[in-house]
C-alpha cells in the first residue's frame, strides 16, 4: 500500500482539478455555441473578477490578460456605464476588469501588469481592511472576514489609502466593498446592515475625495444577496455587482451586474474559456433570481 504525505496529496488535487477542468471547456463548447446562436449572438461585456495574486502567479496573470487582450477589447468603467445606460449597444464582446478586497497584490498587479497593457480596472475595497493599519490587525481581518482557509495570508496585507489615491491618479476606479466584507444576507440587524454598506463608499469618498457609485457584494454568489441588502445599496450607489456569472448587456439592470470570476492558477486554456462566459449558461437560474431581487 502506497502511503502519501500531505504535499503529494495536494499535488495529485491540483493535477486531476486541472484535468477535469481542462476536459470542462471542451465538453460545454458545443452547448454555448448553441446557446449563443439561440440568443441570436447577443454580444455584451463579461466583468471580469480577480483576487489575491501572489507574486508567483504575477507574470502568469500578465500572460492571461495579454492573450484575452489580443482576442477581446477591454473597455473602462465609463464605457461599461455608457453600455449599461443604452448609450451604445456591443457589437462583440468586450471585457471589464475588476479587483475585490483591496490586497496590495491588487496594486503590484496595476503597477507591473494594467500599466504596460493600458487596461483600466475597477478595484472594490472593504474600508475596514485599508483601516487596518498594522500587519497583526490586517492578518486577523484576513484570517476573520476574507479566507479563513487559505494557507498563504502570511504573504498577504492591504493596500494603503495613498496606494488607492495613485490608482485613481492612473485612471482606476475605486468601490466599495463593505466595511468589514460580511456575508450581508446573514445580517438581520438593520442598523449594522445600513453601516456595512453605506459607510464604506463615504469613507473612500471622504478619504480620496473621490465619488463613489459602485458597489461589490462581498462573496457574490447569489445565496449572498437578498432583497433588504440590495435595497440599502440602491439608495447609495448607482451600480451594483455580484458574482453571478453571465454577460451584460445594454438592457441590464444596473443593480444587478454580473461577473465572470477567475482563479489565475486554474490556467490560460481554462480562464480564456471562462472570461468569454464558458460558465454562464449554467447560471442562468442564478441571474434570475437576481433580476427579481433587483426590481
Amino acid at each position: 500500500m502506497i502511503k502519501l504525505n500531505s504535499s503529494n496529496a495536494i499535488s495529485i488535487k491540483t493535477t486531476l482539478k486541472k484535468t477535469v477542468k481542462s476536459l470542462l471547456c471542451y465538453t460545454i463548447l458545443p452547448f454555448n455555441k448553441l446557446n449563443k446562436n439561440w440568443l441570436g449572438n447577443k454580444s455584451g461585456v463579461f466583468v471580469l473578477l480577480l483576487h489575491n495574486i501572489s507574486i508567483d502567479e504575477i507574470d502568469l496573470c500578465k500572460e492571461l490578460l495579454v492573450r484575452l487582450k489580443n482576442k477581446y477589447d477591454f473597455i473602462d468603467v465609463e464605457d461599461f456605464k455608457c453600455l449599461i445606460n443604452g448609450e451604445f449597444k456591443a457589437s462583440k464582446n468586450h471585457l471589464l476588469l475588476t479587483f475585490d478586497d483591496g490586497l496590495i497584490s491588487n496594486y503590484r498587479v496595476a503597477t507591473e501588469v494594467l500599466a504596460p497593457l493600458n487596461i483600466k480596472a475597477i478595484f472594490f475595497v472593504p474600508s475596514g481592511f485599508i483601516d487596518a493599519k498594522t500587519p497583526d490587525a490586517q492578518q486577523m481581518y484576513i484570517k476573520k472576514n476574507l479566507c479563513n482557509n487559505n494557507l498563504h495570508i502570511d504573504a498577504m496585507r492591504a493596500m494603503s489609502w495613498e496606494n488607492l489615491s495613485e490608482l485613481v491618479d492612473r485612471g482606476h476606479t475605486i468601490g466599495s466593498h463593505t466595511k468589514n466584507h460580511l456575508r450581508l444576507s446573514e445580517i438581520y440587524d438593520d442598523i449594522l446592515l445600513k453601516e456595512e454598506i453605506i459607510s464604506s463608499g463615504n469613507s473612500i469618498e471622504t478619504i480620496i475625495g473621490i465619488k463613489v457609485e459602485h458597489f461589490a457584494f462581498p462573496f457574490g454568489d447569489i445565496k449572498s444577496i437578498n432583497k433588504k441588502a440590495l435595497d440599502i445599496a440602491r439608495l447609495r450607489y448607482k451600480y451594483v455587482y455580484s458574482g453571478v456569472r453571465g454577460a451584460n448587456r445594454y438592457e441590464i439592470n444596473p443593480l444587478a451586474i454580473r461577473r465572470e470570476s477567475l482563479n489565475i492558477s486554474d490556467g490560460i486554456t481554462y480562464n480564456t474559456f471562462v472570461a468569454n462566459g464558458g460558465l454562464s449558461l449554467y447560471y442562468w437560474r442564478a441571474r434570475r433570481r437576481l433580476n427579481e431581487i433587483a426590481k
